[in-house]
């Protein structure tokens, strides 16, 4: 996890190498957030055509304020709700009184009655207040929540716009990294793995496609673990829980064999066996005839990455800290200042887990300094 700081250590005591860092990663850092800023803010605007009145302050206010005056309705009837109780209270004692005294029933009846209407009438206007309120209510709610997820919306397309204008700033400019990567490596002892070169601001498409290649490779060879951790967790106590579990530590596993695979020294190994998932799978399946097809299958897509995932079989750890590093590096804006370190880093680790050569052949690397 250090080795890349230490890489930064290294080229940072060379005063020229360390202002033509501070450069690149300086200005590519600008131009990411300029082009992010610019984006997103046409993102927000689209996002805001979809009901636009919803989305207004003055819409909000509105509704806060049609809120308070159904509260305050709902006040007014329960207070005179309240009043027209004693009233109907008093109304009921008075005809008793009435009738002991020997008024006439009939109009003591109806003024009875013209109250428990009076009555019934303000329960009705409470009912409707209450309900026109609790719906007000719930109405603020859902504008809130509206609100949240229009902040949501906003930040992830910040981030995510971060991420895909931080891809074209650095696929055009990548040979500014490739200058800082060489020099590393001579710094440190390790024999760089570009030749020199005059950078400039241009795509590289034979970069892109590789890219491209790799990233299809590695969601083929994600996927065709995936039915072999279901079947495996099939019939296990909580199978959901476990499989998300195994189902990131496959992905996990196969993001550090690619962190190796930066290096261009992972993928020199052409004697390299099978991985140890290969030789599990094909060991327990050897005598079932639809599994091991299916085994086979799966060696011959695996194939063209045997020699990265031999590397990180020999060294682990070390290249799961670089990988959790290239995790942070992936974060906007640091990647522009890291990502020249990641490479040079995954081939020294691989130099020092190299198999040993032969007598009379040269190492394939140094150490860092």
């Amino acid at each position: 996890m250090c080795l890349p700081f230490h890489l930064l250590r290294d080229l940072w005591a060379d005063r020229a190498l360390r202002r033509y860092y501070l450069k690149v990663g300086v200005s590519q850092a600008i131009v990411v957030l300029g082009l992010a800023v610019l984006f997103t803010g046409s993102g927000k605007e689209a996002v805001e055509t979809v009901g636009p009145g919803e989305w207004s302050e003055q819409h909000q206010e509105e509704v806060a304020r049609e809120l308070e005056e159904a509260r305050a309705e709902l006040e007014e009837a329960e207070a005179g709700m309240e009043k027209l109780r004693k009233l109907q209270k008093a109304a009921e004692g008075t005809g008793m009184l009435a009738r002991m005294a020997g008024a006439d029933e009939e109009k003591v009846r109806a003024a009875v009655e013209q109250a428990l209407k009076e009555a019934q009438a303000a329960e009705d206007r409470r009912r409707a207040a209450r309900d026109a309120a609790e719906a007000k209510r719930e109405q603020a709610e859902e504008l809130e929540g509206k609100h949240t997820v229009r902040r949501v919306v906003y930040w992830a397309a910040l981030f995510s716009m971060l991420q895909i204008a931080q891809w074209i700033v650095i696929a055009l400019s990548r040979d500014f990294h490739t200058v800082l990567e060489r020099e590393a490596s001579l710094r440190t002892g390790l024999v760089p793995e570009d030749e020199p070169l005059t950078p400039r601001v241009w795509l590289n498409l034979p970069w892109v496609r590789t890219k491209m290649r790799r990233r299809w490779r590695g969601l083929v060879l994600f996927v065709l673990g995936a039915p072999v951790l279901w079947l495996a967790t099939r019939w296990v106590p909580w199978r959901d829980e476990v499989l998300a579990t195994l189902m990131s530590l496959w992905g996990a596993w196969w993001f550090v064999v690619f962190t190796a695979g930066k290096s261009s020294q992972a993928w020199k190994e052409e004697t390299a066996g099978e991985p140890w998932f290969l030789r599990v799978w094909n060991g327990l399946t050897s005598r079932v005839p639809v599994l091991s097809t299916y085994g086979s299958v799966w060696t011959n897509q695996t194939r063209e990455v045997f020699s990265p995932a031999a590397t990180v079989e020999r060294r682990p750890w070390g290249l799961m800290g670089l990988a959790v590093v290239r995790a942070l590096s992936s974060l906007p804006l640091v990647r522009c200042f890291l990502r020249p370190f990641i490479p040079v880093a995954a081939a020294h680790l691989i130099a020092r887990a190299a198999p040993a050569a032969p007598e009379g052949l040269p190492s394939t690397g140094g150490t860092p300094g």
